[in-house]
């Protein structure tokens, strides 16, 4: 019998937009960082690769924060290309060791909201999540 997948977890795609994406590679993190961010109500989704990761940040319902691993080893090109976009609305937050200078180097260069170091991201993640998560969408703007 196959048990069907945990409800905020978006692989498919006629479900419900998620709110936050993350782009990870770590097993056992993103499955706690998952199950802490579900706890806070956040629906989430994750992406095995920047494609996969821009491709959810660029969906019709994008979601409200993006957050990368820099483990995950992301092409900040294309990270680059996508926060270049003005009319890409969704921020991302980066995580890595602190002495990955090159890393967050490029990240900042790739115009992301945010680099912190794997510590302060571990002691602080719903503070963070909260600090650069957008609003919910509550409806259409009202007329004028």
């Amino acid at each position: 019998m196959n048990a069907p997948p945990p409800p905020h977890n978006r692989s498919d795609p006629a479900g419900p937009a998620p709110d936050l994406v993350i782009l990870n590679r770590d097993l056992f993190f993103g499955v706690r960082l998952g199950n802490t961010l579900r706890d806070a109500g956040y629906r989430v989704a994750f992406a095995p690769h920047t494609a996969a990761f821009l491709t959810h940040l660029r969906a019709p319902a994008p979601p409200r924060l993006g957050i990368v691993d820099l483990g995950a080893g992301p092409d900040w090109a294309a990270v680059a290309d996508f926060t270049a976009d003005l009319g890409a609305a969704t921020p991302i937050l980066v995580f890595g060791p602190h002495k990955d200078i090159a890393g967050f180097r490029a990240a900042k260069a790739a115009g992301v909201a945010r680099v912190v170091s794997n510590g302060e991201f571990h002691r602080d993640v719903l503070g963070l999540v909260a600090r650069y998560v957008l609003p919910a969408n509550t409806g259409p703007c009202p007329s004028t």
